[in-house]
């Protein structure tokens, strides 16, 4: 164990228009049928401890949701739990035989301070307090296996002193990290590394990487430099995005009422700094000729501050034009667009990358580079176009809006997209795992 390890809205705006339902559901992911069964296993049934620290916007939780439905469809016996501190998890639908714990939330200021959301604390109370109730829920839940999101040890290291129960627990359950494909520019992320000691951790604690992504399209081992010991526990399992099916992307084209127009889809992720994009799609499309009969809806996000909708609000042109603040399957709303409009969230990308829509993205370039690295990785595979934040006003978002619609869809991007690659590579481990050869917990 390395020492460093001890260390210390509003109402108007909703889903599809006449149409309400969950934040952003799995549907399709849970049970479907054709999916490949899981290997025969004998013993209690597994558990998988979740952690996802979440601060900002959706991605976090929406991306661990992913992994807890490909396991549940896998190992539909399996006892899940979610540690999280979105502020919005509560509206989200999670799979069969999957709870969650909420952790007090909190805010980043910059790309190191963070403050509390809501409760009137200082940040080193409540995040001995976020700390204490991982820990505690590890202790009692007693998990086979822990899966962390995208920070090894945790927010500002509030995931060591669990990391340092498990590890030293008899039986050990296995420790796994997911990563994203990009994390940040190369640089920042080796020097992060090297001071939070997550090269230690994964050397010497952690038993498993799994990459949310391809290695053709950017290789962790390489980019972060991870030693001969942690690149031999990567496993790369494809980009976590969903695919509606064909029966749900009818039914969004009906529910949306086209007429005959080309659908414009824009989605912000969770909305907390996509208002400039929604309003230059707003604008663009709402000055658009008539005769090109284009239609836009903007997907606002959760998040988004009611001033910033109010403003796009203001730019919005019914019935071309329509704002709302989530839809009940986003899947299909972007399977049943012509053109997708987004940021470079990976969540969105995952699912832009299933769905193979011609799409523009306009990426987040500070306080992280990460969205802008991976939407010109995409770029020059030739799956989407990408206009930088600079660049973005009505005329050229309008341009590139028409020449998308009369260019042939992007090249094939499936390969990217595993179904079920997560939980295929945690067959090994749950089927190993203690419990389910005799020892008991």
């Amino acid at each position: 164990m390395p020492d460093r390890l001890r260390a210390p809205p509003n109402a108007a705006r909703t889903g599809f228009p006449g149409q309400e339902g969950a934040l952003l559901p799995l549907s399709g992911g849970l049970g479907t049928p054709g999916r490949p069964e899981r290997p025969g296993a004998t013993g209690p049934a597994p558990r998988i401890l979740l952690y996802c620290h979440d601060t900002y916007g959706l991605g976090h939780l929406r991306r661990v949701l992913r992994v807890a439905a490909q396991i549940a469809t896998r190992w539909p016996e399996a006892s899940q739990l979610v540690v999280t501190g979105s502020p919005v998890a509560h509206r989200f639908r999670f799979p069969p035989r999957t709870d969650y714990i909420k952790l007090p939330s909190v805010l980043k200021e910059d790309r190191d301070r963070y403050v509390s959301r809501s409760l009137a604390m200082d940040f080193a109370a409540i995040r001995r307090l976020r700390s204490d109730i991982v820990a505690d829920a590890a202790r009692l839940f007693r998990p086979d296996v822990l899966i962390a999101d995208h920070a090894p040890t945790g927010l500002a290291r509030e995931l060591l002193p669990t990391l340092e129960l498990l590890h030293r627990r008899v039986p050990r359950p296995t420790l796994v990290v997911g990563l994203r494909d990009v994390i940040d520019d190369p640089a920042l992320v080796r020097h992060a590394w090297h001071r939070d000691g997550v090269y230690d951790l994964f050397d010497e604690v952690y038993d498993r990487i799994l990459v949310y992504g391809d290695a053709e399209v950017y290789d962790v081992r390489h980019e972060y430099a991870l030693s001969p010991r942690s690149a031999a526990k990567v496993r790369f399992v494809g980009y976590l995005g969903e695919q509606a099916t064909s029966e749900a992307v009818q039914a969004a084209r009906r529910r949306l009422r086209l007429d005959g127009h080309r659908l414009v889809l824009s989605t912000v992720g969770g909305g907390g700094d996509g208002a400039r994009v929604l309003r230059a799609v707003a604008d663009a499309i709402g000055e658009a000729r008539p005769e090109l009969r284009l239609s836009a809806l903007l997907v606002a996000g959760p998040l988004m501050t009611d001033r910033d909708a109010a403003v796009i609000s203001a730019s919005v042109k019914p019935p071309s034009v329509r704002l709302v603040d989530f839809v009940d399957d986003l899947p299909a709303a972007i399977g049943a667009a012509d053109v997708v409009v987004a940021m470079g969230g990976y969540n969105t990308v995952a699912e832009l990358l299933a769905a193979g829509r011609p799409t523009l993205l306009v990426p987040r370039t500070s306080p992280r580079r990460e969205q802008l690295i991976r939407a010109e990785l995409l770029r020059r595979r030739g799956l989407v176009r990408v206009l930088t934040p600079e660049q973005l006003g009505p005329r050229r978002l309008l341009r590139e809006v028409l020449e998308l619609l009369d260019t042939s869809p992007p090249a094939q991007a499936r390969p990217l997209f595993v179904q079920d690659g997560v939980a295929a590579a945690l067959d090994d481990v749950l089927m190993t795992r203690p419990s389910a050869v005799g020892v008991a917990r």
